[in-house]
């Protein structure tokens, strides 16, 4: 009976998830935003152009996992783009809500809503950002764990810091867990995706440790500033929302009341795997992150996006919250108990759709953002009259505005060019902007304007939540009539 149970929820799972996808599907479809117009954007441009640029597959900062998965997707334009995080989403969720039911977690079906209803999880599915990927390979590889599969587990994990650099926050989490369980034998199998990529981008860097030696993110400073160590833990609000907020600070008070108390759950092992591979990794990420950028290291923003990396788990710890502030014993009578439950799983999914700081927008956080629109005008004028120029620019909307292929060096260069000294040639367009070109690139209007070989063409401004927005076009002098 229980093995017809299982397949008679795993067939209602799939069939939620066929329709969930379609209908993620027609949003995607349906609104024309970016998820950002920094980091989504310039996602999907490396996994637009990585078959035109094979070396793209090996970029550090892209993530070879990343682009190699969604590369075909990128080829269908933006669109594609969201569409394979809507099935990675989708997927994410299944594991999701099977960890749940192998860690013998009441109404594990809970999880499903409990992932897709944060508000900030929805909005990214419809984006070019890595943290939905990250999000399934590590539910996935811990499924596998469950599973009592941890060779397979142990290369999935591998790969993790391929998709995602808290990859390897959770690669010491994982060989914890086998160090505790003495599985000794899978520690080597964590090191699989540096051997895997180190060798194949040897060829390109002519170094076996690139993996290592080309991080990104290896520096002790940052561009982007400090925060409060508290940071996270209000951002963590704008995240999930108030009632999995509540949830999961209930969770994370269930697994203290019984790590103190002794009185453990299900049996042992099963309470041992999801201390360290659920709650362990959820705290390692979120720590992790506070003190980055409580220290302003590891060029660290602060942004609270990079919590959708461990969405599944807070799901799952969230839905131990669930479950014991409408346990039977705290709630009485049953009618009450049962009014508890549909309440609170009501107001988890309706929360993102009312009016709240984090609720889904649906005219903003879709759509495409006041900077992407002055570009799109910038992008008319450049197909109109300056079809042939050379471009400088930094933000990397521009490139998907033109369809320009932006890892081209003859048609487009970063604007880190020019402060390096490269000269501009003639017929040559400068596209400068008040965030990416000062804060990516280092280059002030001030010094395009103090070269008397470029001149001012266009100017456009505006505010957007508060913050200015300036776009400059220049061009090159002798060019001028």
């Amino acid at each position: 009976m229980l093995v017809l149970k299982n397949v008679s929820d795993i067939k209602l799972v799939t069939f939620i998830m066929g329709a969930w996808f379609v209908l993620l599907c027609l949003v995607a479809i349906l609104t024309n935003g970016t998820g950002d117009t920094g980091d989504s954007v310039q996602h999907y441009l490396f996994s637009k152009y990585a078959f035109k640029h094979p070396e793209l597959f090996l970029d550090h900062w892209a993530k070879p996992i990343f682009v190699l998965l969604s590369a075909p997707f990128a080829q269908l334009g933006f669109i594609g783009m969201k569409i394979f995080n809507c099935l990675i989403a989708v997927l994410t969720g299944y594991f999701t809500y099977r960890t749940a039911k192998l860690l013998r977690i009441r109404y594990s079906l809970l999880a499903l809503v409990f992932l897709f209803f944060a508000p900030l999880y929805f909005l990214l599915i419809f984006s070019g950002l890595t943290e939905p990927l990250f999000a399934l390979v590590l539910i996935l590889g811990i499924y596998l764990i469950l599973l009592d599969k941890p060779m397979f587990a142990a290369l999935v994990i591998s790969l993790l810091p391929f998709v995602r650099s808290e990859g390897l926050i959770i690669l010491g989490v994982v060989a914890f867990y086998f160090i505790v369980k003495h599985s000794y034998k899978y520690l080597p199998v964590l090191l699989s995706g540096h051997i895997l990529y180190g060798i194949a981008g040897f060829i390109y860097y002519q170094d076996l440790l690139w993996t290592v030696n080309k991080i990104p993110y290896a520096s002790m400073s940052s561009p982007y500033g400090s925060g409060d160590w508290y940071d996270f833990f209000i951002k963590m609000n704008y995240t999930v929302g108030i009632p999995l907020y509540l949830l999961l600070v209930l969770g994370i008070g269930f697994i203290l009341i019984t790590l103190f108390t002794g009185k453990i759950k299900n049996n042992e092992s099963t309470y041992q795997q999801e201390l360290i591979l659920i709650y362990g990794s959820f705290a390692a990420v979120f720590v992790a992150h506070s003190i980055f950028w409580y220290f302003g290291i590891f060029n660290s923003m602060g942004l609270k996006r990079v919590l959708i990396a461990i969405m599944p788990l807070m799901a799952i710890i969230a839905l131990n919250g669930y479950n014991l502030i409408t346990h039977e014993k705290l709630t009485k009578p049953k009618m009450v108990n049962y009014a508890l439950k549909f309440i609170l799983a009501a107001y988890v999914i309706v929360f993102p759709f009312t009016p709240n700081p984090a609720a889904v927008n649906w005219k903003k956080d879709l759509s495409l953002g006041a900077d992407q629109d002055i570009i799109n005008k910038i992008a008319s004028l450049v197909k109109e009259d300056f079809a042939d120029y050379k471009l400088y620019y930094s933000h990397p909307y521009i490139s998907m505005a033109l369809d320009l292929d932006h890892f081209d060096k003859t048609l487009h260069e970063d604007l880190i060019s020019y402060n390096k000294g490269v000269d501009i040639p003639n017929e040559s367009l400068i596209i400068w902007d008040n965030w990416f070109s000062v804060v990516e690139n280092g280059v002030a209007l001030e010094n395009l304007k103090s070269n008397q070989q470029l001149k001012e063409i266009d100017r456009y401004e505006t505010k957007e939540n508060g913050r200015l927005i300036k776009i400059v076009v220049l061009k090159s002098e002798s060019e001028v009539d």
